[in-house]
């Protein structure tokens, strides 16, 4: 071991002598690695500054994040419960908060990681530099802590273990002493190594600066998420408690509150003193032009209700000027023709909220309780907007007025209750006023559906009565004092109505499109009513909830509700395999299906188009018979694949466990085998019959039933009988029975009609009668093909001679579509032929001769 150890010393000192005797010095390598870390000291100073400022400006971010997160926690600690929706409001200001203080969180760990890199890379440099002979000193690398230098004894300390005094003394003479060493570096190349060692100095010192100072922003970070993280736990647990307090324990019934009404009435009147202070607001007022940006607590509370008079004066201006407008532009000015007199007021309205929305909606001053507010009163304008939308685009004229009438409780009952949000109003005000509220509502939509039955439309008026039935269960609801829950059940049904009201006026221009296009297929409008609207209306349920809990500050509930799994099969919730089902996961799912439907159905459509164009391009036609191109196996292939792409999608969004699929389909495998033989015969037979041995449209004869096909599927073949019923046959038992294609070679049959002629009649003018007649169905059928086989033509002949007649055969070969029909009318030429030519047909007789004695 020592004889090896000291070869490979010895092969190490050698190095340098064996890179100069290669044409490549030293100095030079040294040269050119000054030239790079200047110009890497150069960057890093131009970065350091770029630096510095990213610093300045995310240290400046964490400081914000970190003061609004102390404030969130104060906001959250001071809530009574018994005031919900402030409590509510704190609750989702701090979980939204968490959420974006946890997605906005720096990569601090690959951030130091990579610094750390760089720092251990230039120190490793700067003692490699160090050691070369003649060796630095220590002390002579410039001003850089002890701390962050390379050391590496290890292989003297490997070296000089049980070696002898004088080997160590020869490796300590070979690596210490210059004048014995190998190669020593010249003045040029010293003085590049001291350049070197200077620059890679000054980057290590820069690139710990910056260490030190990202670990001790994330050091302050981690304590500022350990703080809100505490906050979030808080408001986990009263969101729980909420939930129960709104949808479980409830609140006061009404009732009790009917019976204690005085002692209620008194602890409103004081929730009231304690929730607003008009004197307060009128001393910030006073004292400060801009009080709407600093006051807090009763005199902001008392802002927000007069902000939310200002905002109804606004709107309403706004109506009345855009109303004025409408009427000077329809009575002196040609637009009369496009705003009808008695939608003037709807128009008026329609047009004045947008224009409100576009012009006051996001311009209002204040806390962050008046810019809820107007988020708030914005959700009541696109309600407004949709109703008046909805009537402005479907309903006639004369049902308009009518229209309003019927929802106007609804918008009535909408202003309120955002109202009542935006305002904070106290739990027992709410619990006093909410019932008898919605009992005029209840009256006044009974007042209306029944006033205004038979003057709108069946949509509307439907809408009408479902509002009457849920505003019933919503006061049932409130009556027995779940009144938050009533509540946002009822903005609910608000933003449901809005929806289908906008899926309505969606379904009404689809109609329209289509009664507008003079072609027989529109790839659009099968897009909106197949795929677009059932969308609209799956996603309505999800956004409509979303919307009503957000108005009351309760998206954790949403969240909740939606997106975690109610249906939950595995060891850890987001474990690999773990079956989960969800209610959003489900409406996507619906979404996809009605995609994956249409796209099967346009498929079918293109692969049609495929193969008619080819089949025209390689006959030289024009035209093409229903039956003549089998598209069977070609559909069927085509349905597998979309269908088994979405059984894929659906394994994929619900981790259904496929191993568990696979190990439960192989032990049963067996058993299913034997049960579903004849299942699986009819699926192999039914893909041999879609490969050509039978088409749509083809007409067959199995069992004396004869029949037009209608349908190939993997079990069964459809067959339309001649009598108009719907028959199946077996895929298996047409196999096993001798079944006739009658048009699958030349779809022309052999028809023959039996006519009887009286005896004596002659035979060959019977001949030429019935050719000369037939002759006039000989004609063509719509796709061009000759009715009668002209190869054939019409032959007359003699069939039998009975005991009343001759039987004349009349025989032709006439296509398998048109023979009913053919036949029908042949009988009556025939007949019509026999009798202008005076030919006889008998009947049978029987003559009695009475013979006398």
């Amino acid at each position: 071991m020592k004889k090896i150890i000291t070869f490979l010393l010895a092969l190490a000192m050698t190095l340098g002598i064996w890179a100069q005797g290669n044409g490549r010095s030293l100095t030079n390598t040294l040269q050119e690695l000054c030239t790079e870390l200047q110009k890497d000291f150069i960057q890093r100073t131009e970065a350091q500054q770029l630096f510095l400022e990213d610093y300045d400006r995310q240290h400046r971010q964490m400081i914000d994040v970190i003061t609004a997160t102390n404030e969130l926690s104060l906001l959250l600690y001071t809530q009574e419960q018994r005031r919900t929706f402030e409590m509510a409001y704190a609750l989702s200001k701090v979980t939204t908060g968490y959420t974006g203080f946890s997605k906005g969180r720096r990569p601090y760990d690959q951030i130091i990681g990579g610094l750390n890199f760089e720092v251990d890379r230039y120190a490793r440099l700067i003692e490699a530099l160090r050691r070369l002979p003649p060796e630095m000193k220590i002390t002579e690398v410039q001003a850089v802590p002890d701390s962050l230098l390379y050391r590496n004894d290890s292989l003297e300390l490997h070296l000089y273990g049980n070696m002898s005094s004088l080997e160590k003394e020869i490796i300590r003479i070979a690596v210490k002493d210059t004048s014995s060493a190998p190669f020593v570096l010249d003045e040029a190349g010293e003085q590049y190594r001291d350049s070197c060692v200077s620059y890679a100095s000054e980057l290590l010192k820069m690139y710990a600066g910056n260490r030190e100072t990202v670990i001790a922003d994330s050091t302050h970070y981690q304590e500022a998420f350990l703080r809100a993280k505490e906050a979030y736990d808080y408001a986990e647990e009263r969101y729980t408690e909420l939930d129960q307090y709104v949808y479980e324990t409830g609140q006061t019934p009404f009732v009790e509150v009917l019976i204690h009404f005085g002692s209620y009435w008194s602890k409103m009147v004081r929730e009231m003193r304690d929730q607003y202070s008009y004197t307060e607001l009128r001393r910030a007022r006073e004292a400060d032009e801009t009080y709407y940006n600093t006051i807090t607590g009763r005199a902001e509370k008392a802002y927000l209700v007069i902000a939310c008079g200002i905002q109804l004066g606004t709107l309403a201006l706004v109506w009345a000027f855009f109303w004025g407008l409408l009427w000077l532009l329809n009575r002196y000015t040609p637009l009369r023709r496009y705003i009808p007199q008695k939608s003037l007021p709807l128009f008026a309205v329609f047009v004045g909220t947008i224009g409100y929305f576009l012009l006051f909606a996001y311009f209002w001053e204040g806390s962050e309780y008046v810019r809820v507010g107007v988020k708030n009163f914005n959700t009541f304008l696109w309600l407004l907007t949709a109703i008046s939308g909805s009537l402005l685009l479907r309903v006639d004229e004369k049902q308009i007025r009518h229209g309003v009438g019927l929802y106007l409780p609804t918008c009535v009952l909408a202003l309120v209750v955002v109202i009542c949000r935006n305002t904070f109003i106290p739990d027992i005000l709410l619990n006093i006023l909410f019932t008898p509220i919605l009992l005029v509502t209840v009256f006044a939509q009974l007042t209306a559906c029944t006033a205004q039955r038979g003057k709108v439309s069946r949509m509307d008026n439907l809408l009408g009565w479902v509002s009457l039935g849920i505003y019933v269960i919503i006061l049932m609801v409130a009556f027995f004092g779940y009144t938050f829950a009533a509540l946002i059940y009822l903005m609910w049904w608000y933003f449901m109505f809005a929806a289908l009201l906008t899926v309505l006026c969606v379904s009404d221009l689809a109609d329209r499109y289509k009664d507008s296009r003079t072609d027989e297929k529109s790839w659009l409008y099968d897009f909106v009513r197949q795929v677009f609207i059932p969308s609209l209306l799956l996603l309505s349920l999800p956004w409509s909830a979303k919307m009503a809990l957000g108005l009351f500050d309760f998206t954790d509930l949403y969240t909740r509700y939606f997106y975690e799994p109610f249906l939950h099969l595995g060891e850890e919730a987001d474990g690999p395999g773990a079956f989960s089902i969800s209610v959003i996961s489900i409406v996507w799912l619906s979404i996809l299906f009605c995609f994956m439907r249409f796209l099967n159905q346009a498929l079918h459509e293109l692969w049609r188009h495929v193969q008619y164009a080819s089949f025209k391009h390689r006959n030289k036609r024009t035209q093409i018979r229903a039956n003549e191109i089998n598209l069977s196996l070609g559909n069927s292939i085509i349905s597998v694949v979309v269908w088994l792409v979405y059984a894929i999608v659906i394994i994929q969004e619900w981790k259904i466990p496929t191993g568990s699929l696979g190990l439960v389909a192989g032990g049963l495998s067996a058993g299913i085998g034997i049960a579903l033989k004849d299942t699986i015969n009819n699926f192999i037979y039914g893909i041999q019959l879609m490969g050509g041995r039978l088409r749509v449209g083809d007409w067959i004869e199995c069992d004396g039933v004869r029949g037009k096909v209608t349908a190939i599927n993997y079990q069964c073949v459809q067959v339309e009988t001649e009598e108009g019923t719907e028959m199946s046959f077996l895929n298996e038992s047409l196999f096993g029975k001798n079944f006739n294609n009658l048009t699958r070679n030349n779809s022309y049959e052999k028809t023959i009609i039996i006519v009887g002629v009286a005896y004596g009649t002659d035979v060959q003018h019977v001949r030429e009668v019935l050719v000369g007649a037939m002759q006039q169905l000989c004609t063509k059928d719509q796709y061009g093909r000759d009715v009668v086989d002209p190869t054939h033509g019409v032959y007359i002949a003699v069939d039998k001679m009975n005991d009343s007649a001759v039987d004349i055969a009349v025989k032709q070969y006439v296509l398998v579509a048109e023979r009913l029909a053919y036949i029908d009318k042949a009988k009556e030429v025939i007949y019509n032929a026999l009798n202008e030519a005076n030919i006889t047909i008998p009947f049978p007789q029987c003559d009695v001769h009475l013979l006398k004695e």
